[in-house]
């Protein structure tokens, strides 16, 4: 079993002593409760596959990709397995020697790598939403009626009808007050589309820091969705596109306001390129420059609040990608406790994954919704107002756990909140 994705397959599988210390932690063999529904059992049938004992297969497909990515096995391993790097190279082989969805390749060669094109079809979701179909296929509940995947697509799907950050934001905003830093914001395609007043807040309360900001224009997705459905030489180009952007000007710091993304700098990018190539040492460059928003502005800036109070209770979910990824999870709490007149309020496995694990949700649409039953659950118990997190996809999942629980609790990024103290 080979694989474009970086890994030595020998002997990180040989550090698996089967002692199910991951079955305990893993948010998905709760819900399962089947070995092949443990990193533990993922692991030892990609280990049979890659001595040859089995074949790859429909089946054996359906089990490794039925994990969220979430690094929690990986984390808590005492014998320190990577099982999410080893699941990611194992779909990356049989992405390469099975066939593929034509819906899959349109998606991830297509769209997601071509922006203009990516605009258009956000253009014609948003325009589905304004003629009232989605609020008819709602209400009506004849989404019951779509295929499975699609269905779970139509429920999930919040509002696209916003003008794109990119067309709301400068390419150059000024620092306010003294110039501390000159940085790049990197807008990923959720926010930029989604979640709009993300990228727009977050411009703000950088120049409100002390930095210039620069929206970097021509990048591409970040590659992270390539690298979870096994199109790694995809991810390869995009990644070598956007390093060409990022590091082009001498910038002090490339800001994401997308745990995915600022993940996908700092982690895969130098994973998936082979020692002492230049591309891997342009990645080592970028993921040394790359920051999460909240940890730049705690590490570099320091935080310099408003004066405008918000008397309200807020809670914070962390998103996998931040947390376990890139071990940042303070700095967004300080965030939201640098805000005039907020009470935070820690909720219970506030780090639990939500279940949402990009297009999991849709794809295992059921289980999805197990998962965040508990999240929701938690974050109820906190009466909180708001409750943050710093996921574009995270926050799309929790907006429907909330919904559908009949809560008004609003999601926001962390920067949102800290921007409106800003506002007369």
């Amino acid at each position: 079993m080979q694989s474009t994705y970086k890994m030595n397959f020998t002997e990180e599988l040989k550090k698996c002593v089967k002692c199910g210390t991951c079955r305990a932690h893993c948010p998905l063999f709760v819900e399962i409760k089947g070995e092949p529904g443990s990193p533990r059992g993922r692991l030892a049938l990609i280990k049979q596959l890659h001595e040859g004992k089995i074949q790859p297969s429909k089946e054996l497909a359906e089990i490794v990709y039925t994990c969220l990515l979430c690094k929690t096995c990986a984390v808590e391993c005492p014998s320190g397995v990577i099982s999410d790097e080893i699941i990611l190279a194992s779909r990356n082989y049989l992405n390469e020697v099975m066939d593929q969805p034509f819906i899959k390749g349109a998606i991830l060669k297509g769209f997601l790598t071509r922006p203009g094109m990516l605009y258009a079809c956000m253009t014609l979701a948003g325009l589905y939403q304004k003629v009232g179909l989605h609020s008819l296929l709602t209400k009506t509940k004849l989404y019951n009626l779509l295929p499975e995947k699609l269905n779970a697509a139509t429920k999930i799907m919040p509002d696209v009808s916003k003008k794109p950050a990119r067309s709301r934001i400068p390419t150059v905003t000024p620092a306010k007050g003294e110039k501390k830093f000159k940085v790049a914001y990197f807008i990923g395609c959720a926010t930029n589309h989604i979640y709009p007043d993300v990228p727009v807040s977050g411009v703000e309360v950088l120049s409100q820091n002390g930095c210039e900001v620069v929206a970097v224009e021509g990048v591409k997705c970040c590659g992270m969705p390539h690298m979870a459905y096994g199109e790694t030489d995809t991810a390869k180009e995009l990644a070598k596109h956007n390093m060409e952007i990022l590091l082009k000007d001498n910038y002090d710091a490339v800001i994401c306001d997308c745990a995915s993304c600022s993940s996908t700098f700092k982690e895969m990018y130098p994973h998936i390129f082979a020692e002492g190539t230049k591309e891997q040492e342009m990645a080592k460059t970028l993921a040394a420059k790359t920051f999460d928003i909240s940890k730049f502005l705690v590490a570099k800036t320091g935080i310099k609040a408003g004066k405008k109070e918000q008397k309200i209770k807020v809670t914070y979910h962390d998103p996998c990608h931040l947390k376990r990824a890139q071990k940042v999870f303070k700095e967004p709490r300080e965030v939201l406790k640098s805000i005039p007149g907020v009470e935070f309020v820690e909720m219970k496995n506030a780090d639990r994954c939500c279940g949402s694990a990009g297009s999991f949700t849709v794809m295992h649409h059921d289980l999805s919704m197990k998962v965040l039953d508990k999240k929701i659950k938690g974050a109820q118990a906190t009466k909180a107002d708001f409750l943050a997190t710093s996921c574009p996809t995270c926050t799309m999942q929790l907006s429907y756990g909330l919904k559908q629980a009949g809560s008004n609790a609003k999601v926001v990024h962390p920067v949102q909140l800290l921007a409106e103290t800003y506002k007369d």
